[in-house]
């Protein structure tokens, strides 16, 4: 029984209500049920959680919502109804769901994710929090229209991870063992240019880019879009792993999007911006770029 004593060392070390909760709910979906449950993250919205999943680490701190509660915040601000959003690398919904409530029966939000069994779960969820303003594209943004790529896979607890490149990973629970791809997938690519010529969008209001380390790539197909200034708001991930593993460095998406006239700003706590960087020696943080004049 001793999966039974270290629940119970588990949920005496988590004093929080929040936080027992979240304790609780991982006992019963890995030990007694042992069968997927239905959680809801911060914003109320419901997602599907395997078994296999560290349910607790993924509700707050992981994609359900805590880790990234500061950008949650941000497009509470931000987004308003009738809007266009672009969630580019969307997971399994957690930000879509979000951009899908804020801009309302009149916007629209595009939700980009190559990855097919996550693909399977995004639509799931969608369809489980009854969201009718979103288009889901099962492709990769990329500065090549219409080629090919090859997308790293890892195991689903950390579908997250997917990546075009190859980065060191480590397991979370035991910090000194590498972890690895399961498989590969041949993905089709776009260039969000091509896809909003080919749709008439002529503005893109918020541009969220998650793409473990591609960041730079998705930016590349966008040429048009930032010489014009028409994405109002991007959202960017630095992931020092994942941008290794591209073979890249970070300041280059800095400098790529300074060429274009943009600025990039870190977040306060509070969801504000703070003053402008051009670069950044963080090993993980999001960043929102706006055009100079704004």
């Amino acid at each position: 029984m001793r999966w039974l004593v270290d629940s119970q060392r588990s949920f005496l070390k988590h004093r929080e209500r929040k936080h027992l909760a979240a304790a609780f709910k991982t006992f019963l979906a890995r030990k007694v049920l042992r069968t997927p449950i239905v959680v809801r993250d911060r914003n109320g919205f419901q997602y599907i959680v395997h078994p296999e999943e560290p349910l607790f680490s993924l509700f707050y701190h992981g994609y359900l919502g805590r880790s990234e509660a500061v950008e949650q915040d941000f497009c509470k601000k931000v987004l308003k109804p009738g809007m266009t959003v672009l969630d580019v690398g969307a997971n399994i919904g957690q930000f879509t769901l979000l951009f899908a409530s804020l801009v309302g029966p009149s916007g629209r939000v595009f939700s980009f994710e190559p990855c097919g069994s996550t693909m399977r779960r995004l639509k799931t969820h969608i369809a489980l929090n009854d969201v009718k303003n979103v288009t889901t594209e099962q492709t990769a943004a990329h500065h090549h229209h219409g080629s090919d790529v090859t997308l790293n896979v890892f195991p689903s607890e950390y579908s997250a991870w997917n990546t075009l490149g190859h980065p060191k990973m480590f397991h979370r629970d035991r910090p000194h063992e590498t972890l690895q791809p399961v498989g590969q997938e041949s993905v089709s690519t776009v260039a969000i240019d091509r896809f909003c010529q080919d749709r008439s969008i002529q503005q893109i209001d918020y541009l969220k880019v998650d793409v473990e380390g591609a960041e730079l790539e998705v930016l590349m197909g966008c040429t048009d879009l930032l010489k014009q200034r028409a994405i109002k708001i991007i959202q960017f991930e630095i992931s020092r792993p994942m941008i290794q593993g591209m073979g890249r460095d970070s300041d280059e998406v800095f400098k790529h999007l300074r060429s274009y006239g943009y600025t990039c700003h870190p977040m306060a706590e509070d969801g504000h911006l703070l003053p402008p960087v051009t670069a950044t020696t963080t090993f993980f943080a999001n960043f929102i770029a706006t055009p100079a004049t704004l």
